[in-house]
């Protein structure tokens, strides 16, 4: 999804979230306080230049032991503007064929 990667990126140590907001979010005007649903839960910064989508980190070991209530807790936060969360995967970059 996100064409640029932040280079602070680690899928080794910690699991990745990219969220959608609605444009009349509150959340948009400072996407740090949605952090406040899980307290292992950090953000990392939006996504190129996709004013709406917005990228979160959660160390894998605590991502595990929350046993999905992470995400349920931000998905609860439709009501004020959280479209979608998709939880990211590390993607190999492909080689395109040179002619």
């Amino acid at each position: 999804m996100a064409s640029h990667q932040h280079p602070n990126v680690n899928y080794s140590t910690h699991t990745y979230l990219t969220i959608t907001f609605n444009p009349s979010s509150p959340y948009l005007s400072d996407p740090g306080s949605l952090s406040s649903v899980h307290p292992a839960l950090a953000h990392i910064g939006q996504v190129g230049e996709l004013r709406d989508i917005h990228i979160y980190s959660v160390p894998n070991d605590e991502w595990n032991k929350a046993d999905g209530t992470i995400r349920d807790a931000l998905r609860a936060k439709q009501a004020e503007g959280v479209l979608r969360v998709d939880v990211q995967t590390p993607k190999g970059r492909t080689k395109r064929d040179e002619l």
